[in-house]
């Protein structure tokens, strides 16, 4: 007892180092933060054909690819390049033609804390893209959404507990902490093939757009299994009497290992990027028959974790002598990492006033913008404006029709995410039907992709000093329990043990106390 006594009395003031203090260095992911802002990217690229040629814009579609991050202090820089897609009719107004360009963007994202080695994984989300021929130029714009992230993997030295002594209460809880122990990177081209129906009539392919889903992962041992599936959308040229432009969807399945460095652990998630997509097609040996050949560069990620369980202490005090002085560290822990890829339908009508009367939808571009995300039920109701492109053929013309406007939507998934900002939207499967000459529906599918993260946000004692306390005067005093406040709290704030409180209290029982209760406390 005298011992303990004394390793008490020992202990010191503000920056001096405590014996009776058990510190530990955790190794754990943790996350600091995150930073979103627009980019404004721009191209310019000449048309061909006569300068005097007058020139159409009927669509124009974007892909934005991050190639490299490179993590410097208190910020990121992001490379990376945008690759257009438009579709214009330049003389002749009623054949298509389409026109593909890349345009290369550097950003800095500020992130407080960053320092080179650590994680910053990035997502681009193309929110508005404009294209306009002037003098025989097509100059292209595209605004971006830049998010970033910032994780570490350092260990973190917090306090474990304290050695026992009189007149000391602490409360240790056991927590999880998670970090990653193997990554795995690769570039993957996946190449298919397969046969266009004779009935479209297709005579030329224009371009493609891609949209790719893990659907499992497995693997451990130093290497990591990814299946999931493309989702291909191709533009073609077709000499049908009334349709210019077919549009036609393919999915190809993929199963792809990716070679792991590090660890086993616990964990295993992976995801894929687009990150180019090539398409052609070919006449076949018979009369009618065309073959579509499609490359599509992905790249994949995958990330091992691990989960492991520590005692640290949460809080600490005395019932006499000095005042004991945590000095608290808010620490975003993350406890699992996870891929989200849910889709949901979605439907709007169009009414284009003052617009020519359409008779045949060739095709829909669809562009969400998100502008508020809320739960609901168990489910996650997300919000924002459509920007949406229609291209129709009408009877008093045989060139292609094109109508852009702005539709407000709501889509409700059947998921929960922990970091909601970290959410993108991407649409496919979009379809047109006339309802009547100047109103169109359009159908499509809504999918939703998250790189989540489940953080633990308790905060953690990284060291504990101590001062004198003042003066208490003796009495019996009554004390009305504030919000949120437990046996402890009040326990800690008159600096008697919980037993003893328990003891004045009977009507206390366990932890919680309800609000507004009254507490009695005798001293002497």
């Amino acid at each position: 007892m005298e011992m303990r006594q004394e390793t008490l009395d020992k202990m010191p003031g503000a920056g001096e180092r405590d014996a009776a203090i058990l510190y530990e260095d955790i190794a754990m992911c943790r996350y600091l933060g995150s930073s979103a802002r627009q980019a404004v990217v721009e191209g310019e690229v000449a048309l061909p054909g006569g300068l005097r040629e007058e020139t159409v814009i009927l669509s124009a579609q974007a892909m934005a690819v991050a190639e490299k991050t490179a993590v410097q202090t208190g910020r990121a820089d992001v490379d990376g390049k945008v690759i257009f897609h438009v579709l214009y009719t330049q003389g002749d107004p009623t054949r298509i033609n389409t026109l593909e360009a890349a345009a290369d963007f550097s950003q800095v994202i500020e992130l407080g804390g960053a320092r080179p080695g650590m994680n910053v994984p990035v997502s681009l989300t193309v929110e508005h893209v404009e294209a306009t021929a002037q003098g025989g130029r097509l100059k292209l714009m595209a605004i971006l959404k830049v998010f970033a992230r910032l994780f570490t993997e350092e260990p973190a030295r917090v306090v474990s507990g304290l050695r026992p002594a009189p007149e000391l209460m602490q409360k240790t809880e056991t927590l999880t902490t998670c970090r990653t122990v193997a990554l795995g990177r690769q570039d993957v081209l996946i190449r298919d093939e397969c046969e266009l129906s004779e009935g479209l009539q297709i005579t030329d392919t224009l371009y493609a757009t891609a949209s790719a889903t893990v659907q499992e992962v497995m693997g451990g041992e130093e290497r990591a299994t990814v299946s999931g599936a493309i989702e291909l959308e191709v533009y073609h040229l077709s000499a049908l009497p009334t349709r210019p432009l077919v549009v036609t969807r393919h999915s190809i399945p993929f199963e792809e290992t990716l070679p792991l460095s590090g660890e086993n652990g616990d964990l295993l998630t992976a995801d894929a990027v687009i990150k180019d997509v090539a398409v052609l097609s070919q006449e076949g040996q018979e009369e009618g028959q065309r073959t579509l050949r499609a490359e599509v560069l992905i790249a994949f990620s995958a990330q091992m974790t691990c989960r492991r369980d520590v005692c640290l202490l949460l809080d600490a005090y005395t019932t006499g002598g000095d005042l004991l002085l945590p000095t608290v560290q808010p620490t975003r822990r993350v406890l699992a990492h996870r891929q989200v890829h849910t889709a949901e339908s979605g439907k709007m009508t169009l009414l284009l006033d003052g617009q020519p009367p359409a008779r045949t939808p060739l095709s829909a571009t669809l562009r969400p913008i998100l502008t508020d995300v809320s739960r609901q039920g168990g489910k996650l109701a997300v919000e924002g404006m459509m920007e949406v492109c229609l291209l129709y053929m009408t009877d008093d013309t045989a060139a292609p029709q094109s109508y852009r406007t702005e539709e407000p939507f709501r889509v409700s998934f059947a998921c929960d995410l922990c970091q909601e900002e970290a959410l993108t939207l991407q649409v496919t499967g979009a379809e047109a039907a006339c309802i009547t000459s100047d109103r169109v529906e359009i159908k499509y599918i809504l999918h939703l992709h998250c790189a989540d993260v489940a953080l633990g946000q308790e905060p953690l004692i990284c060291d504990m000093t101590r001062e004198p306390a003042p003066g208490e005067a003796g009495g019996i005093l009554i004390y009305f329990s504030q919000p949120g406040e437990r046996v402890w709290d009040i326990a800690k704030r008159y600096r008697v043990s919980c037993d003893s409180l328990r003891r004045m209290n009977p009507a206390l029982e366990g932890a919680e106390v309800t609000e507004g209760e009254r507490v009695i406390l005798w001293r002497k």
